[in-house]
């Protein structure tokens, strides 16, 4: 047996190495950091759990609550509507419809494309003064409904979650088509010839048979939109406006440790306090769906 690993071990060292020098050193260095106030030069200064006690009571509490309520918000938002638009397209998709395979390349296009270069073409269509959306708004007669969706602090937060649906609703789709395709022909067969409904078909077999892929794109969500960034510094930069309405975790995780527009103030030891409390947010859940599958699969 010990010939065999010894066999194994230069196959599993390269990749081994790359995910102790990418995943498990960074972690680790900022958990000891979290512990120290440090501008990036200099020396550290050990400030023991000040960090997170600036965070959760103290000046920077209102912030990262407020961050993490949009967190929490946009997680909902994305399982309702990217999980939930991804089963109804995958659904019709699984259908013989004429031209299936072209509405599958359109639905997955969009996420193909870099979120960076989503943010640039969104932020342009989205101008207030000359954006193809208000623009056809006021041509079809509803000028009345044209803003700045990214200037108003009630429609920017959303604004930003329709774009990242935009976007991202392809891979689940995909992932749910090839649920929807697992599932044993002679199922639906034998529904349809006791008088099924299609209704009752997507309530009564499909649904049922692709929750276990909806529980694990659930996990992948929460852990998604919490380390959420990419979209919301492309569309709004890393200050998060209007009035941090779009601020997130991520965002705040930026400022507080690099700085940004209007902040020259940085610390390093806060930021990682930040990207501590996420990882403390994200691994129990992510722990107790490996403990449910693995639990499930021994059934």
């Amino acid at each position: 047996m010990r010939v065999k690993y010894r066999k194994l071990l230069p196959f599993i060292l390269p990749a081994l190495l790359i995910y102790m020098t990418f995943i498990i050193y960074p972690f680790a260095y900022s958990f000891f950091l979290s512990f120290f106030s440090w501008n990036g030069v200099g020396e550290k200064i050990f400030v023991g759990i000040k960090n997170f006690k600036e965070m959760l009571f103290g000046n920077y509490s209102k912030e990262f609550f407020n961050a993490l309520g949009h967190n929490i918000y946009i997680f909902i938002m994305l399982t309702i509507f990217e999980l939930g638009l991804g089963f109804v397209i995958a659904t019709l998709l699984a259908t013989n419809i004429k031209g299936r395979r072209v509405f599958q390349t359109i639905a997955y296009l969009p996420n193909i494309i870099s979120m960076v270069l989503v943010g640039f073409i969104w932020s342009m269509m989205l101008n207030p003064q000359w954006g193809l959306i208000n623009q056809f708004l006021r041509t079809i007669g509803l000028g009345f409904l044209a803003k700045p969706w990214l200037g108003d602090p009630n429609t920017a937060l959303n604004t930003i979650i329709f774009v990242n649906i935009w976007r991202n609703v392809g891979f689940y789709v995909l992932v749910m088509l090839a649920a929807i395709i697992d599932i044993p022909p002679e199922l639906f067969e034998a529904a349809y010839m006791d008088g099924a409904s299609n209704w009752k078909v997507v309530w009564r077999i499909i649904f049922p048979l692709t929750v276990p892929t909806f529980q694990t794109l659930v996990v992948l969500l929460f852990i998604w939109s919490f380390n959420i960034f990419d979209v919301v510094y492309a569309l709004e930069g890393v200050q998060a406006g209007p009035f941090r309405s779009t601020d997130v975790l991520g965002t705040l995780f930026y400022r507080t440790a690099f700085g940004g527009l209007g902040s020259a103030a940085t610390d390093l030891g806060l930021g990682a306090a930040v990207a501590v409390l996420i990882f403390m947010m994200v691994i129990p859940l992510s722990l107790l769906y490996v403990f449910l599958v693995e639990r499930r699969s021994k059934r």
